[in-house]
Order: structure tokens, then sequence, then C-alpha cells
């Protein structure tokens, strides 16, 4: 069966990066449909509801001086919450230090000796200064270890941009994108967003149905047509929960009985990992040999939420000599119920293929006792927690020579009128920057490549 909607634009994916395409491109006066394979939209901005706590898929953190917050002010989506305070808790062999992210910090803690404080204040200034692409080439080790021969201070750089870049590879990060995110945090900061991501996700939601959007959820792309230009799609068939806002009620009938339907459509865009984007195409497209090979940052996190905090000042603490983070971000977001705090502990993981056992494998158990050190008693107060092995932070670890490019093109060589957008595309940006500057990036190219 072939269905055809004439001008049509069809986005695979409702996430961040596929709502913003589909807005973009229904305020320019396309026809488009957005398919998400799930019963809900948001992917890894979803946030859940338990017991009046709100929980978002691990520790997010929106960056107020980032691509994003151009997209989504140019889209007029706000985005409100609180902002963190730099000060905190420097974790080094198993003893609690002040942390030296700020002046205070840097003048009390017990983990610099005078010397390495000194060339950490000298750092701090260099880096407002410092043109992170004259950085090309090297790894953020290899830069790091130019800094300075103080062992315990190395260690706390690398640990302050991994909470920035949210990665755990020094010897396979780029400098130049590593010290670009971290000049950008320390600039304007971050934002914990109220009520979670989800408040984002159903503000682009609202707003693309009041632009025209059509949404089919739960239901399952399983190839994009082509013969050198898009043709269509092929549906797999939607699930019994699927849903539809504003398509047409013949356009729906048809797709719920009819697996294996195929839509006709001008455009694609695929808002999709890049694993997903890879399985929509012929395995003879020419796709760019390391498209589908493309190394995911991932974390290990415990989303814990609890009746009270034993100890409310204890906020946030960042592991230096190990890869661990915790943060209670209801202390300054709208996240949980009066008196009531949610808290994130993670450990950021190595790449696939890099690490150890241990490493790779980070056990509950392990952010259990950080959170021991930090809130002890807190398990009496347990409300409800979740552990998640390994979540995807993002598509992409962008290495030495990458330099905050080396993703994929907006544009799908050898195929006219189809493009993908996520935080694997483009070359601006990190995370949900990424993801969001490259879903405006995917729709002026559509809409100039068919004015």
């Amino acid at each position: 069966m072939s269905l055809r909607v004439s001008k049509n634009v069809v986005v695979i994916g409702g996430g961040l990066a596929g709502l913003s395409a589909a807005l973009y491109l229904a305020r320019a006066g396309r026809m488009v449909t957005l398919f998400e394979r799930r019963s809900t939209l948001g992917g890894r901005a979803a946030t859940h509801r338990r017991s009046g706590f709100r929980f978002n898929l691990g520790p997010h953190a929106w960056f107020r001086g980032g691509a994003g917050s151009r997209v989504l002010r140019e889209l007029g989506v706000p985005v409100s919450g609180g902002v963190p305070k730099r000060s905190g808790r420097a974790i080094y062999r198993g003893a609690q230090h002040a942390l030296p992210t700020t002046v205070a910090g840097l003048l009390t803690t017990s983990l610099l000796s005078l010397r390495a404080k000194r060339e950490a204040a000298a750092l701090m200034i260099r880096l407002r200064f410092l043109d992170a692409r004259r950085l090309a080439g090297l790894s953020l080790q290899e830069w790091i270890d130019g800094q300075t021969t103080d062992e315990a201070l190395r260690q706390v750089i690398a640990a302050i941009i991994r909470l920035t870049t949210y990665t755990h590879a020094p010897r396979q990060q780029s400098a130049t994108a590593a010290i670009a995110q971290l000049q950008m945090a320390a600039r304007r900061g971050v934002l914990f967003v109220h009520d979670g991501w989800q408040r984002i996700v159903d503000a682009l939601h609202s707003a693309a149905v009041g632009a025209g959007v059509n949404f089919v959820t739960s239901a399952r792309v399983v190839r994009v047509v082509h013969n050198g230009a898009v043709e269509g799609i092929e549906i797999g068939g939607l699930e019994e929960d699927a849903t539809t806002d504003t398509y047409s009620m013949t356009l729906e009938e048809a797709l719920r009985a009819y697996r294996g339907a195929r839509l006709n459509a001008d455009t694609v865009v695929m808002a999709v990992d890049p694993a997903t984007a890879t399985s929509l195409l012929d395995p003879e497209d020419q796709l760019p040999d390391w498209w589908p090979a493309i190394t995911p940052v991932q974390i290990a996190c415990l989303d814990v939420a609890v009746e009270s905090m034993p100890q409310p000042r204890a906020t946030f603490a960042l592991g230096i000599d190990r890869p661990l983070y915790y943060a209670a971000h209801s202390a300054y977001a709208q996240l949980a119920p009066k008196g009531g705090a949610l808290i994130h502990v993670a450990r950021y993981l190595p790449p696939v293929g890099t690490g150890t056992h241990s490493e790779r494998d980070s056990g509950e158990q392990e952010l259990e006792m950080m959170l021991d050190g930090l809130q002890p008693g807190w398990r009496e107060r347990l409300v409800h927690s979740r552990f998640l092995p390994r979540m995807t932070v993002s598509n992409i670890l962008l290495r030495p020579g990458d330099d905050g490019g080396g993703r994929a093109a907006t544009r799908v060589n050898g195929i006219r009128n189809l493009y993908v957008a996520g935080d694997w595309v483009g070359d601006e940006g990190m995370m949900s920057d990424a993801a969001l500057s490259s879903a405006m990036a995917a729709a002026r190219a559509v809409i100039a490549d068919n004015p």
C-alpha cells in the first residue's frame, strides 16, 4: 500500500532534535509528520514522575551559553531553572576537600599545595583568553600535561573537564572541543531545569502542534525509500497505544491497518542515533566509513529520591582521582515535593574498548557508597531509586583531529532530500547543544534545497 501527502516532510525521531527540526519546518510552511517509535516523546530528555519527584534520565544540565539556548530562544521556547553554586567538595583518595573551582575554594582547599594553587590561578586567567582552535590535533591529556607537573592539579583539571563534557577519555578526547566546552560553561554556567527536561519537550511539542505538525507515536519507521532521491518511508506498524495529534484519520487508519505500509514523502529528516540511521538505509548506500562506528559517551548513574537530606548543605561533590559525580539537583530546581530531595550520583565511563573491566562496569554499590559518605542515613529516608548502569550521554566522542567537527554532515551524501540531525551531526556544541543546532541546520538545509 502506498500513501501520498503532497509536499510532505517526514521527521523520524521525537527527541529534542526531531521536535525542533519539525517546528522549524512547519513554521516555514511545510507539511510535517513526525514519527516516534516510543509511546512518548523526548528521548533522553524525558522526565518520569515517581511519588511527586521528577526524575530526569541522570544528571542533566542546561548550558546557558550554549547553542541550544540560542535555538530555543529563536523558537520562542523558554527554559527556566536554578543556577547551582560552583562551590562544593572534592573527593581525593577517600578524603573530602574544598573544590577549587572558585577563588574561595582555591584559597581554602587542602587538596593542592601552595605552588599548585598559584599554577591553578594562572591557568584560570589564561583560559579566559585561550583560543581553543590553537589546540587542534592535541588530546586533552596532552594539553593537561603541558600545563603543570603537579599530579593533584592535573587530576583536578581533568575532573572539571569531565564535569563540563560528561566525558572520561582524556587520551582520546579532542582538546579543542573539551576546552571550548569548558570556556562556554565557565562564562555562563548551567541551569537545573524546573520540573525536569520534560518541560522543554512539552513546550516544543505544544509549539509544534500549534504550527501544524502531525505526530504519530509508537510507530516504527523501518526504511527510507529512495532512488538517488527520497521517495518515502516504510512503516513497521503502529503499536496498540499509538497516538496521533492532528494526523488525518484516513492516514491514521491506514497505517494502523497495514504493517509495511509505504508513505510517499518528498523529504526525510532522520533525527535518530547513528545505528538507527544506518538501519534505515540500504546496505549498498555509500555512508562514511566511520558513521556506524561512532563511539558514544556513557555514564552509570544512580538517581535517588529521599524524604529529606541528612546533610542539606552537601549539594555537590566531584571525584578527583575517581571519575565520580554527586549533586542534589532539587536544591536548585523544582524537582521534588516540599522537604524532599532528588539526588544524582554518577560515574563517567571510559569509551567502549578502553579502560579496565571495573571502570566499564561500575556497579550500583560504588555509587551508594559515595552517597553514604555525603549523606549518611539516606537509606532510612529513601522514597525511590533507579540505577542506570550504562546510559548514553552523547552519541559521539570528539577525538583529536575532529576538533569540534568530525561529525556527520547534515545532508546525506548521494541521496537527495535526506538529512540527519542529532548530537552526532554538524560542527557546533556537544550533547543537547549539538542536537538542537543540528536540527536548526537540517531545517535550513531543507528550506534552501527546496524553496
